[in-house]
């Protein structure tokens, strides 16, 4: 049946794939495009479009078959499969050439490269040295991505190939900046392929060899670079995802504001998600000097719109409202939550902007706000579970709800030995606030100075968990 229906219908043939990634722009340009004679001397090519374009955007009529197309194209013709798929091929391989000719003119950088080259080739001097000041105005304004390394490379390179012919003094002295748009360009490329390599092989068991990689890092650690440039940027970046060390963080965004004018949009965006994650794991081990850090970092990110199109991840959304409300900067976490809420998934929205407002209305001080924002969510159906038991637990403890605050962490014992699908690091770490929420209850209905001083102690002794200062702060407050 699968066969009958690939010989009967189109909808679901490459070339419908293809034109239905047009945009109703370039589908009226490929129009366009298909009457040139320049591109296309097929009559037969341009009564298929004729045939097909009412179709457009969505190709999924019933009408869309191959025998009904055939008789607009050769009227009064006998059906033939052979020369349909013949017609098909055609019309692919011509949507392909003007996907890639009209990608090539919108790039200008890249169609005035090489358009000096063929200049050159072609001894137009005069045209050439026109089309190498435009070009060269072009690279200047250009960011300095990894594309914009690439083509100062080729421009360089170009000139040097006309200078051969007609000036060797000029090609002699921009030798060295050939060779230097070289190395910039292997370093660029270099550092962003060892930090996707790196990060990569930490999730598949796949060994790389990283050609060259102690010799760049010494390169840039004997002090070489001594200017501020891409390569030198994700360096820092590589550097300080692999080691850890501030320097690398310090250096990182001291060079990034530096450099901020002539970064690319994902460049930045690299730089600065990055350079949070790694605020943020600082926090996680009670660096708590990072907060404040990590808050104006995810400024940038948003005042200047770097965030792709798509979704925006819940845990980033969460975390950087946690990180806000923590600060007590809760005008910008409010203002941040009515602006970004609508490129949350629709299917987890409700859940994760209820949790963020209950966030900011803990860090207020207002718990009972804060329980019926909570209410909303259905806890069993959402993704954020543990979260929301966390939250629960320090609001009950808050409001001295004890009898709900001891059955909740009953339930919360139950939930983590019953689900699987939890990593042990975090069934770990929140089995232990289990356990130390349920000693500081015992504490405090207690009420004794030694016992206390006691938890504190224990308590000091362990490494950073999640909601340590939390606890920590519940057992001054305690002691007081």
């Amino acid at each position: 049946m699968a066969k009958t229906c690939g010989r009967i219908f189109m909808k679901n043939t490459q070339l419908i794939e293809i034109l239905r990634s047009l945009s109703k722009d370039e589908f009226k340009e490929f129009g366009k495009y298909v009457i040139s004679p320049y591109f296309n001397n097929r009559s037969e090519v341009i009564r298929f479009f004729d045939a097909v374009k009412k179709f457009f955007p969505d190709f999924d009529s019933e009408e869309l078959k191959k025998v009904n197309i055939f008789k607009l194209v050769y009227p009064g013709k006998k059906y033939s499969d052979v020369l349909m798929r013949k017609l098909i091929s055609l019309t692919t391989n011509m949507v392909l050439d003007f996907i890639a000719i009209r990608g090539f003119k919108d790039n200008t950088l890249s169609y005035n490269v090489m358009l000096m080259d063929k200049l050159r080739e072609r001894k137009l001097p005069v045209l050439f040295e026109k089309r190498s000041k435009i070009t060269g105005e072009l690279l200047e304004n250009t960011k300095r991505d990894i594309i914009y390394y690439e083509h100062k490379l080729k421009y360089t390179s170009i000139l040097n190939g006309h200078f051969l012919s007609s000036d060797e003094r000029s090609m002699i002295s921009k030798f060295q900046i050939e060779l230097d748009d070289l190395i910039e360009f292997f370093l660029t490329f270099a550092m962003i392929q060892y930090i996707r390599i790196s990060e990569w092989s930490k999730s598949i068991n796949m060994n790389y060899d990283m050609k060259f990689y102690n010799e760049v890092i010494d390169y840039f650690e004997s002090g070489n670079e001594n200017k501020v440039t891409l390569s030198v940027l994700y360096f820092n970046l590589m550097m300080m995802i692999s080691t850890e060390e501030e320097k690398y963080f310090n250096n990182l965004i001291k060079y990034r504001n530096l450099f901020e004018s002539h970064l690319s949009e994902i460049d930045d965006y690299n730089i600065v998600i990055t350079s949070m994650q790694y605020c943020y794991k600082k926090v996680l081990k009670g660096n708590f000097e990072y907060r404040k850090q990590m808050f104006e970092i995810s400024k940038i990110i948003f005042e200047k719109n770097l965030i792709p199109a798509g979704f925006l991840e819940p845990y980033l959304f969460t975390n950087l409202i946690r990180n806000a409300s923590y600060i007590k900067e809760f005008e910008w976490a409010e203002k941040f939550i009515n602006e970004y809420k609508s490129r949350l998934n629709p299917d987890t929205m409700v859940d994760v902007t209820e949790y963020s407002i209950a966030m900011i209305e803990i860090g207020k001080g207002n718990f009972e706000k804060s329980l019926a924002h909570l209410s909303k969510i259905n806890i069993e159906m959402s993704n954020m579970k543990i979260e929301i038991k966390n939250l629960l637990i320090i609001i009950y403890y808050e409001l001295n709800y004890i009898e709900e605050l001891i059955s909740m962490i009953d339930a919360y014992k139950h939930f983590l030995k019953r689900d699987k699908t939890i990593s042990e690091n975090t069934r770990d770490q929140n089995s232990l606030f289990i356990r130390l929420i349920s000693d500081l209850v015992k504490v405090r209905l207690k009420n004794d100075k030694e016992s206390i001083e006691m938890f504190r102690l224990e308590l000091d002794k362990l490494d950073y968990f999640i909601l340590k200062d939390w606890l920590m702060n519940k057992t001054v407050e305690l002691n007081k």
